[in-house]
């Protein structure tokens, strides 16, 4: 049996998905989409922000890497990898290091406008043939006082997050507006 993607042109068969990460933002959407997946946290360091490509590129080669990362050994699935960045006055935000990067982030951020790039990659296997494309939405966030930063920071929820937040969790009360996929904005476009 054959099924219709989103993907333009593009025929799934009944094959089994696989998703190349353990976010549970991740896993959420795609269950939001009634989609039957394994998980399989992929091995690539995403270090990778510290080079000097530009956002869209780097989302999609990280995307892809973290696709084929988990490809040994698998067949007749396809896989799902995805990577998110925030790109604000030209520098990456990826997550934050620790509390004092998370700070950094949302300082930088707070009372401006934004952008967050989503690579999406899906790897066919055994023909490993691959769709790569990247989202784009703008943020504009709130003018937010030190202390209701600084609380945010505390409560630990910036860590593991694009930009030190998370616009489906508490952060969400920074946001003043979003113009685009807002899917896109929690870390996998649908």
């Amino acid at each position: 049996m054959w099924v219709e993607s989103s993907i333009p042109g593009v025929i799934f068969s009944r094959k089994r998905f696989v998703l190349a990460s353990n976010s549970p933002q991740r896993i959420k959407l795609l269950k939001l989409m009634g989609l039957s997946f394994d998980v399989v946290p992929h091995g690539v360091e995403e270090s990778l922000y510290n080079k000097r490509l530009p956002p869209d590129v780097l989302v999609q080669y990280l995307a892809s890497l973290k696709a084929g990362s988990v490809a040994k050994g698998l067949k007749d699935v396809f896989i799902i990898g995805a990577d998110t960045v925030v790109l604000h006055n030209n520098e990456v935000y990826g997550k934050p290091k620790d509390e004092d990067d998370a700070r950094r982030m949302l300082f930088l951020l707070n009372n401006s406008v934004h952008e967050v790039f989503s690579g999406l990659c899906i790897k066919e296997l055994p023909s490993e043939n691959e769709y790569v494309g990247v989202a784009l939405t703008k943020i504009k966030m709130k003018n937010v006082s030190v202390y209701e930063l600084e609380s945010y920071v505390q409560s630990g929820e910036p860590m593991g997050k694009a930009g030190a937040y998370a616009v489906q969790g508490a952060g969400r009360r920074f946001i003043d507006r979003i113009d685009g996929s807002y899917s896109n904005v929690v870390g996998l476009p649908l």
